[in-house]
């Protein structure tokens, strides 16, 4: 099997099996016993705000460029990380947005868990913008 489709069929299976693991996680008891209704504490509200900043710039970029406009994209591109992320986004909004109704700890510390995910996503996009622009050679015809 080639690497382009090796890596189109990887990236999604790894990506799922990180979001299971951090489902998982988040279902672990904690080790101390938390207050019912936990308040909205600053670190809650900044994890929040993260999750909700990184949707609004991966969103805006996957209507300009991505998978949401481009008619080009198919289900076999390799590029299929942009799918990834236009479904990954919506459940750390839903995720959110399911903290703020019902403030149990399991969504706190599945949101920890998703934010390590993203920077994980944002740590690759950056590595690769370096990468491509360190080895990127112009060809003169």
């Amino acid at each position: 099997m080639p690497f382009p489709e090796l890596f189109a069929i990887g990236v999604p299976i790894l990506v799922i099996l990180m979001f299971a693991a951090a489902i998982i996680h988040a279902g672990f008891p904690a080790r101390k016993p938390a207050p019912a209704k936990p308040l909205l504490r600053p670190a809650v509200i900044i994890v929040c705000l993260i999750h909700l900043l990184f949707a609004g710039i991966i969103y805006r970029y996957l209507i300009l460029d991505g998978w949401l406009t481009n008619p080009y994209y198919h289900w076999t591109d390799p590029d299929d990380i942009n799918l990834v992320l236009a479904i990954s986004e919506p459940l750390c909004v839903l995720a959110v947005i399911a903290l703020v109704a019902t403030r149990k700890p399991f969504f706190y510390k599945l949101l920890l868990d998703l934010l390590i995910i993203q920077f994980l996503f944002a740590a690759g996009f950056i590595t690769l913008i370096i990468w491509f622009t360190l080895t990127w050679q112009p060809r003169l015809f």
